[in-house]
């Protein structure tokens, strides 16, 4: 396959996100491949050499060196008795060409690197971030490193485990431990959510104390609720449904019990976002890394995954809203109170 075209198929499979007259086009590829060519006689001393290099036949490689000097309008090669040579213009474009093979070892190098990372990443995640975070994500990582394992252990909290044992720690806790080392710290702003068919049903509450006396609510038993609307209206509130299991407190968000407390990012699973109640209480997550292992690639690359993942949870898009007024971002709510 010629050089070009290797390159050629990688720009296909790029997303046409740029305007047209910076997009490279047929034309363009041609000239390349022309350039290409060029480089190949200089480097085999000869147009015969080049062609059983790069398995193709002369009059191929004549093709294309006539088409590049009509098109510019300069000889690039010229013949003697002891065969051809590259014309002084010639010499000067080949001497660019070497970066079009320095994109196609970068473009290589992705793909080496991405087989180099497999095998298994041990990680612990607090029950709250697992719930929370959401599977479509896998889904594109899995896509990228199909011989990357993830072997995921959960529970409430850390303070049983041996971090020895895990390569990266997801926990709400800050730690006190030789083993691993702190990587990124994020406070993720939350909201009251409900499903749209419990606000049809029971209507949008207007304000904090209508929430607490007119609407069932869900918790958990060291839920944020009881920190965000003070001991007075916690012994008020009308809580049917409480655990220490989030995804059981989700399920019952989802399927219409009550209105709960979730990070803001749960707008994009489809549930609404009581936006004139501002939740200022954040949850607060924190990434550790096992010192030992943090720099092992298949770690950094989950690493990094997870890094992203806290990034989304704490800026999330607009969340929707039923009420008619303007679509609010929450956290600027919060910025300017």
């Amino acid at each position: 396959m010629h050089l070009i075209s290797e390159l050629s198929d990688h720009l296909e499979m790029l997303p046409k996100t740029v305007s047209e007259e910076k997009m490279i086009g047929k034309k363009d590829l041609s000239v390349l491949e022309s350039v290409l060519f060029l480089h190949a006689i200089e480097q085999c001393a000869g147009k015969r050499r080049a062609s059983e290099a790069l398995a193709t036949s002369v009059d191929t490689i004549n093709k294309y060196i006539d088409n590049l000097e009509q098109d510019i309008g300069v000889k690039l090669i010229s013949s003697d008795t002891k065969g051809c040579h590259l014309t002084k213009e010639a010499q000067k474009i080949v001497e660019k060409s070497s970066k079009i093979k320095d994109i196609l070892e970068d473009i290589y190098n992705i793909r080496l690197e991405n087989q180099e990372i497999k095998g298994e990443v041990r990680v612990f995640m607090a029950l709250g971030y697992a719930s929370y975070l959401a599977p479509q994500d896998y889904s594109d990582l899995f896509d990228v490193f199909p011989e990357l394992t993830i072997s995921s252990f959960t529970a409430a909290d850390a303070s049983s485990i041996n971090f020895k044992d895990f390569d990266i720690v997801v926990t709400f806790n800050e730690l006190d431990s030789h083993d691993v080392v702190l990587l990124s710290e994020k406070e993720v702003y939350c909201g009251f959510f409900a499903s749209p068919k419990y606000l049809a049903d029971k209507g949008y509450p207007e304000n904090i104390d209508d929430l607490i006396d007119k609407h069932r609510l869900i918790t958990r038993y060291d839920s944020l609720l009881k920190k965000f609307v003070g001991e007075e209206r916690f012994r008020r509130a009308k809580i049917c449904f409480k655990s220490n299991n989030v995804l059981s407190l989700i399920n019952a968000i989802e399927n219409s019990a009550g209105i709960g407390i979730m990070p803001l990012s749960f707008a994009l699973q489809g549930l609404v976002c009581l936006d004139n109640i501002v939740c200022d209480t954040p949850i607060r997550y924190r990434l550790y890394a096992n010192k030992n292992t943090k720099d092992i690639p298949r770690v950094r690359t989950m690493i990094n995954f997870y890094k992203d993942i806290l990034n989304k949870l704490k800026d999330p898009v607009p969340v929707p809203s039923l009420k008619d007024d303007p679509l609010p971002i929450i956290k600027k709510q919060l910025d300017e109170s």
